[in-house]
């Protein structure tokens, strides 16, 4: 039953495709956010099944998904203007690696529909709202102290697809509940 999984960077990467086609400002904390409640539509609209295939580290800021944090670091706080491609590694062949750039392709269209909606409901608010929206949740506030001390357990999809089911007023991306 259990549905595809998706390396995190290919979504990011298509949220942020979406942004530069929409002439969006994009931030690596703006993407973090709505990574994460693509993640949680994601799970509810697909009963709890996985979108990705890493979880989300509770720090300061709120969820984020740590390869794509550091695939887009460079850009410090400042809009991100491209996509990032990835090293490919051949088993057999672990020193020749092949570098490819993003290919949207590897993301069927209704995975895509998905991250467009959440994404239309949420590029423009500012990034620091989102972090608050985040903060207000259980999933975050709860661990507190343990963020603080760096020593917070990871989010794990379960709880996650959890907390918006007992809780759908907290699902910012549909309309009626960002207000």
């Amino acid at each position: 039953m259990n549905e595809q999984t998706y390396e995190p960077m290919d979504i990011a990467n298509y949220l942020v495709s979406l942004a530069l086609k929409k002439e969006k400002v994009i931030t690596n904390l703006k993407l973090q956010k709505i990574l994460f409640f693509v993640n949680a539509k994601y799970l509810l609209d697909h009963d709890g099944n996985s979108l990705m295939n890493e979880s989300f580290q509770r720090w300061t800021y709120g969820p984020v998904m740590q390869s794509v944090y550091e695939n887009f670091r460079g850009f410090g706080s400042d809009q991100i203007t491209k996509t990032q491609g990835k090293f490919v590694f051949n088993p057999s062949d672990p020193f020749n690696a092949k570098y490819e750039d993003f290919d949207e392709n590897v993301i069927p269209d209704s995975v895509k529909k998905e991250c467009g909606e959440v994404f239309d409901a949420l590029i423009d608010y500012d990034p620091f709202v989102l972090v608050r929206f985040t903060h207000f949740e259980d999933l975050w506030s709860d661990y507190k102290k343990d963020i603080l001390n760096r020593t917070a357990p990871p989010y794990n999809d379960q709880e996650i697809f959890e907390y918006f089911k007992d809780n759908p007023k907290k699902k910012i991306w549909e309309t009626d509940n960002a207000k």
